[in-house]
């Protein structure tokens, strides 16, 4: 009995992979960057952190920004230019055992601004490009002035 619940939870694990098609939804994803604790401004030419955003209200305020009701999932151009990237991280769930966490972070994703309102959003091994709204864009860009 318990190699037919191992068998079947293979296969269920098989069947709900992660799946990017013209039906994925960039809000589907917004409770992945909710989820972070650290957000690492970074620039696009010395891979240096400019700011760091650790704060309850400033992560709540970048992922309100982000208006991902607004996101279209899209091919981004040959000619994109990079404005900068957002490392987001977290810390490590508790596991059964453990009391504390060891207060790493860990990155659980990778949001890169192009001009012309375009993003790359990386999760784990899933790469998607997004054109954004104007005001999502400048946002962001405002990071990089």
């Amino acid at each position: 009995m318990k190699k037919i619940w191992i068998i079947l939870a293979l296969i269920l694990t098989l069947l709900c992979g992660c799946q990017a098609d013209e039906n994925t939804n960039a809000f589907d994803y917004g409770d992945d960057i909710s989820k972070a604790q650290e957000i690492a401004v970074i620039s696009p030419n010395t891979s240096e952190v400019i700011e760091t955003i650790t704060s309850k209200e400033g992560i709540e305020n970048f992922v309100h920004s982000l208006d991902f009701e607004q996101w279209k999932l899209t091919s981004l151009p040959d000619e994109a230019i990079e404005i900068g990237s957002f490392g987001l991280a977290q810390e490590e769930t508790i596991k059964l055992g453990q009391t504390d966490t060891d207060g790493t972070f860990s990155d659980i994703a990778t949001i890169t601004l192009y001009e012309n309102s375009y993003i790359r959003f990386e999760v784990s091994d899933l790469v998607m490009d997004f054109e954004v709204s104007e005001g999502t864009a400048d946002y962001l860009s405002g990071y990089f002035e």
